[in-house]
């Protein structure tokens, strides 16, 4: 009498197949929703930082500033405590976030005259006054953009301020 417990070669390599092939499946796709996720999450925290300048302008009652730096892969929120709309050693930083921890994302260089930034002069970002209003480097009334995209350039986000002081996420793609 033959023992026919367990399962046979065939059986065995047959479901390993089946499993090969619907991994082949889900894994570009889990990759691709992964990648718009960190899209996503990237462009929350920008409209986050945003806000986040615009309220403490407003509490402290002294300009602050957002620069997005190149050369350092990240971001800078600022106090402006003597409002030269410049970012100088020894203000007060209130958040450095660098692009890092969004894998996958970076500026989208398409945009922006090549910098992914449409500020009236990207080299120092956008500031808000005490007001709670955008400012430009100038110290008129600011509005601007940040692309963003993901890896495979299959999605952008951008985050908008007005000269009003509204901010936006649009998603395009």
């Amino acid at each position: 009498m033959r023992n026919d417990k367990g399962f046979s070669i065939m059986e065995l390599m047959t479901v390993i197949a089946a499993l090969a092939i619907l991994s082949a499946i889900a894994i570009p796709g889990f990759i691709g929703w992964r990648n718009n996720a960190q899209l996503g999450r990237a462009a929350r925290d920008v409209y986050s930082s945003f806000q986040k300048a615009k309220l403490e302008s407003v509490r402290r009652n002294e300009n602050c500033g957002i620069e997005f730096r190149a050369a350092q892969n990240d971001y800078v929120i600022y106090m402006d405590s003597n409002a030269n709309f410049v970012f100088d050693a020894g203000e007060d930083v209130i958040q450095t976030v660098n692009w890092s921890q969004y894998p996958g994302v970076r500026l989208d260089l398409t945009q922006g005259g090549g910098d992914g930034l449409t500020f009236a002069n990207p080299d120092f970002g956008i500031f808000f006054a005490s007001d709670g209003l955008p400012r430009n480097s100038l110290g008129g009334l600011g509005s601007g953009t940040v692309f963003l995209t993901n890896q495979s350039n299959a999605r952008q986000n951008s985050v908008a301020i007005s000269t009003a002081g509204n901010i936006q996420i649009n998603q395009a793609g």
